[in-house]
């Protein structure tokens, strides 16, 4: 399934092959004073199912290849482990159209405490030219909504919503946040933007070689990377830990 930035970028590809179109339409209706149609009639043999058959293909084809030879796309996969036990995975979606970045993590786990506890967790990123404009947090807990956050950079400043409550950041432009963290090893910047606090958290080098990011409530995650990309975090919770494990 395409992402929604994806989807947005073909859009609006769509919108400036259909301009290309008309003015080429123009053109050869100037040139040679011919109506569209009677043009593609000319073109498909004079025929009507030609010409829509021609028509969609010409369309299809200009829409399609300038967005697939200038997109990139990378998966990766991770299971969630806790007690040497697999208790949920965890998948993230990179895509790279022009001068957009799209990230998208989907997670769903199921451990128990006192009680079970299952949690579904989506995230989403969309960067320009190396900037966050918008990023999105949900998260349910046993069916129940916990998180619906949303981050939009608005002229010079982020707004962050909340449960329908606006909050404006005076922040500087986000380069990285944790979720680009997992493409992207952290070196040579001592920041990184935390959405679910939206404040910029500090990183520093654990002595095993880790990234380590304190959170303001205390708790940690430590990223560890192999050729620039996350291979595992260590969560130390309060309450618990656990691990992060790259498996594709």
């Amino acid at each position: 399934m395409l992402t929604l930035g994806f989807q947005l970028a073909i859009f609006f590809q769509f919108k400036t092959t259909a301009m290309t179109l008309f003015l080429i339409y123009l053109f050869f209706r100037k040139l040679n004073k011919l109506s569209l149609v009677a043009l593609l009639k000319k073109i498909a043999g004079h025929s009507n199912l030609p010409v829509l058959i021609f028509f969609a293909g010409l369309i299809v084809l200009l829409l399609l290849i300038p967005v697939f030879s200038k997109s990139q796309s990378s998966t990766l996969n991770y299971k969630i482990v806790q007690g040497g036990e697999k208790i949920g995975w965890l998948q993230l979606e990179k895509n790279i159209i022009g001068n957009k970045t799209n990230l998208e993590l989907i997670s769903e786990l199921s451990t128990r405490f006192v009680f079970l506890v299952e949690v579904f967790a989506k995230e989403t990123s969309v960067f320009e030219n190396g900037q966050l404009l918008y990023s999105s947090q949900f998260r349910k807990t046993n069916g129940t909504v916990k998180v619906d956050k949303q981050t939009s950079r608005v002229a010079d400043k982020y707004v962050v919503t909340n449960d329908g409550d606006k909050q404006y950041l005076s922040i500087p432009v986000v380069a990285t946040n944790l979720l680009s963290l997992y493409f992207q090893e952290p070196t040579g910047i001592t920041t990184v933007y935390c959405d679910k606090y939206g404040c910029f958290v500090k990183i520093s080098r654990a002595d095993d070689g880790g990234h380590k990011i304190v959170f303001p409530d205390g708790n940690s995650n430590t990223f560890y990377y192999h050729r620039g990309i996350c291979t595992k975090i260590r969560i130390s919770h309060t309450f618990y830990t656990a691990e992060i494990i790259k498996t594709s």
